[in-house]
């Protein structure tokens, strides 16, 4: 695997460390990749174009050939050291990312501070007001509604800080050095507006100074929003009074005797609700849909057009898709690959740094304003992370008792917790609003938020109020301090006991210089009423209360397990978990999961050898092909056997190709299968699902932009539940669509351009077009550890 850099000795302190280590054990080799690059920064002049610094697209090209840069601790800098206070030094690599080194583990935090404020000092305030509800104040009334959401369902600024408060004193110094650094170089563009991102004239304003709660903010919505889902229980809900009990059951089931786990059921079953038999889920069902009968449901809201811009801009809190995996090798050497799926934009949400400090020597990534590195490598571990996509939040149901803030709790009537907000909002030319009179720069409006003993009211309907709880509600800030502790560990049994400690629901990997490797499925996860069904909201009188939490020994985790290997591409942790909600329909995917096809590739890696090029070759197999096809191919030969006419014409031609949506002709057009099978997708859902009523689609949740030629979950189960007779009705209907589209019957003329990706910006940076599509990380990092 070719990669850019020169390869270099450590730096002396980094050396120095190394030498405490175990005999010759060490990171062997490391390489990551940030597309389109390390920098946000726009100049004013720059505007226009959206140019600014060179650092700001330079790894699209190393990730378009699937190279990586050197990303082995001790980089050299291209340029002279800069710093920004005594004790502190930054250095940067040829593209970019600093290299922060300190005489002590707090300050060298200040670097990182300072460092971020260099590259992505717009995203910081894009980050701090989308998270405390403050966007529409420079971006437009059309931010109105996140504002609301945000404030809604996290907490006061009291709250948050109340949460600091009982940090340990270590970590609440390295959140204000963090803090110190970013108002460092905001003082700095007081005496050199060219340093000052262009954006903020833009919008009409100039970087305040970086508080505690900024960071803290971040730190909350990322810990909340990125593993999980806000649930689906509403969609569930009004599924069922559409298409019924039975159906229902088929499309959205709480388990499947199929589904892919990451941990082998040999290695042992780790069941999301202990104890629970499935007599009682049939019954939670039937109490459920007996309840829901006297519930009015919220009208189903219309999509919003300005939703994904707004999405775009904010970039915060957004899950995706994340792959990881993990490979005992030869020589007891072990690798780790990491490619976290959060959308591609320009800056994305992650940032690189390297920080060197008497006990600290690592390198990863990081979502700006947060002071640890999420997934990265230090001198003895490397560890990466994915969405663990459990169902960590429910859905209650509030009887109102005769007034919008009183509800009814265990026989007794309570007051809601409400207050007042003001949101105040930037103004279009010819906006005029409560508040606003024509002409004038800014509005605003005033919402009354309220929480139940459950949480937050989202939404209400009629007489009653939905609520909704989370698991993780004040505990959030946690996970940043055990996150520190993986980034110190020096074994797996270090990130074992680091584990324990978070509180979010980010599937954790990691593997050590000594070839250990390990995964964990943490976070505080509920202990749900075993007679209410857990994919639908639940009566929130008092009878369907949480039983506790899971504890920390019970959670789904295996270290070295007998096969030498282990993957995850957001499915299923271990035998014996359920759905729940099914925030992340693609779970219910069964053998046709994407990570079938993943575990499939880490497997062969494993049988030969292992090591760092074999994991790079399971990112190229698994980054450009549309993964079900080679998990469909027995499905597609039997259904061949009997096909005649336009239905074998498809299927022969689906078969024909390797699944590859990456190799083009000399026109830059894809093999005839990519357009037959998505076709084929499509029409085989037709043929499971047409005669169930329109509510049946609200299950389907569709594949998500980083998963563009994945399967959705009505495509998995027409893949799962077809006959060979289904499958060949499928292709004849096939057919026709593809006859109409490329006006031809002939499959030679069934070609498409290559398919590119969708970026998004958080800011004036243009990402170059086009970029081809990959089913690959936001960052990737590769790191190959042992002796």
């Amino acid at each position: 695997m070719p990669r850019v850099g020169i390869r270099s000795l450590f730096a002396v302190g980094a050396a120095v460390l190394a030498l405490c280590a175990p005999a010759g054990a060490a990171v062997r080799d490391a390489g990551s990749v940030l597309p389109p690059g390390q920098s946000g920064f726009v100049s004013a002049a720059g505007l226009a174009t959206g140019t600014g610094s060179p650092h700001l697209t330079d790894q699209v090209d190393l990730f378009t050939s699937f190279r990586f840069k050197n990303a082995m601790l001790g980089q050299p800098g291209a340029a002279g050291p800069t710093s920004p206070t005594p004790g502190v030094t930054i250095t940067r690599d040829a593209f970019g990312v600093p290299t922060i080194t300190a005489d002590d583990d707090v300050k060298v935090w200040l670097g990182a501070g300072y460092a971020v404020a260099e590259d992505r000092l717009f995203q910081l305030e894009l980050f701090r007001r989308a998270t405390q509800g403050r966007l529409a104040e420079v971006l437009g009334k059309g931010y109105l509604e996140d504002d609301v959401v945000a404030r809604r369902d996290f907490y006061t600024a009291e709250e948050a800080m109340a949460q600091f408060d009982k940090l340990q004193p270590q970590f609440k110094a390295r959140v204000e050095a963090y803090r110190d650094g970013v108002n460092l170089y905001i003082r700095e563009l007081r005496s050199d507006p060219s340093k000052v991102p262009g954006e903020f004239a833009a919008v009409g304003t100039f970087p305040e100074e970086w508080r505690v709660i900024d960071s803290l903010t971040i730190g909350i919505f990322l810990a909340r929003t990125v593993p999980s889902d806000d649930g689906e229980e509403l969609n569930n809900a009004r599924a069922l009074a559409g298409i019924g009990p039975r159906v229902f059951d088929r499309l959205l089931p709480i388990r499947l005797r199929d589904q892919v786990t990451t941990i082998p059921p040999t290695e042992g079953r780790f069941p999301s609700q202990p104890g629970r038999t499935v007599r009682q889920e049939r019954k939670a069902l039937s109490n459920s849909v007996a309840f829901l009968r006297g519930v009015p449901l919220p009208e189903e809201k219309p999509p919003d057009a300005g939703a994904k811009v707004r999405a775009a801009m904010a970039g915060i809190g957004r899950t995706g898709g994340s792959n990881m995996w993990a490979i005992r090798g030869r020589g007891g050497g072990a690798t780790l690959f990491n490619g976290p799926q959060l959308g591609f934009q320009i800056p994305e949400l992650f940032v690189e740094v390297e920080l060197h400090a008497p006990g600290l020597n690592l390198r990863g990534a990081t979502a700006p304003g947060v002071p640890v590195i999420g997934l990265g490598h230090n001198e003895h571990v490397a560890w990466g992370v994915t969405s663990g996509l459990t169902d960590d939040d429910d859905l209650y149901v509030e009887q109102l008792a005769g007034a919008d803030e009183k509800y009814t709790f265990r026989g007794q009537t309570r007051d809601m917790e409400c207050r007042d907000e003001a949101f105040r909002y930037r103004a279009a030319p010819t906006d005029a609003g409560p508040g606003l009179n024509p002409g004038e720069a800014f509005g605003s409006e005033t919402r009354r938020l309220c929480r139940t003993v459950h949480g937050p009211v989202q939404v209400r309907a009629g007489d009653r109020a939905f609520a909704r709880r989370y698991a993780i509600w004040g505990r959030e800030i946690e996970t940043l301090e055990g996150l520190a502790d993986v980034n110190v560990a020096r074994d797996i049994r270090d990130v074992d006991a680091a584990v324990d400690k978070l509180t979010w629901n980010e599937n954790l990997m990691a593997a050590d210089d000594q070839g250990n490797i390990g995964y964990w499925h943490p976070g505080l996860i509920q202990l749900k009423p075993r007679l209410w069904d857990e994919r639908l909201p639940y009566p929130g009188t008092g009878q369907a209360e949480w039983r506790g939490l899971l504890p920390p020994n019970r959670r789904p985790q295996v270290v070295n397990p007998r096969q030498g290997w282990l993957a995850n591409w957001n499915n299923v942790p271990s035998a014996g978990w359920t759905q729940g909600d099914a925030p992340a329909r693609e779970r219910l995917s069964g053998r046709f999961h994407r990570n079938a096809w993943l575990s499939r590739q880490v497997k062969a890696s494993h049988r030969r050898g292992g090591g760092y090029e074999q994991s790079a070759r399971v990112d190229r197999l698994t980054g450009t092909i549309a993964q079900q096809r080679p998990l469909a191919s027995g499905d597609l030969r039997r259904a061949l056997r009997g096909a005649t006419g336009d239905a074998r014409t498809v299927l022969s031609t689906v078969l024909a190709w390797n699944g590859s949506y990456h190799q083009t002709d000399a026109n830059g057009t894809v093999d005839p299968g990519v357009a037959a099978w998505e076709e084929f997708k499509k029409a085989a859902q037709r043929v499971a699902l047409g005669r169930l009523p329109k509510e049946a689609e609200l299950l389907d949740g569709g594949k998500g932009s980083s998963h563009a030629f994945d399967a959705s979950n009505g495509d998995a189960y027409a893949l799962r539940t077809l006959t060979p007779r289904g499958y060949r009705q499928a292709a004849k209907l096939a057919f026709r669509g593809l006859s109409a589209r490329f006006d031809s019957a002939e499959p030679a003329k069934w070609r498409e351009r290559r398919r590119p990706y969708e970026p998004s910006a958080q800011g004036a940076g243009s990402f170059p077009e086009p970029f081809p599509f990959f089913d690959r990380g936001t960052f990737q990092h590769n790191t190959e550890l042992g002796p």
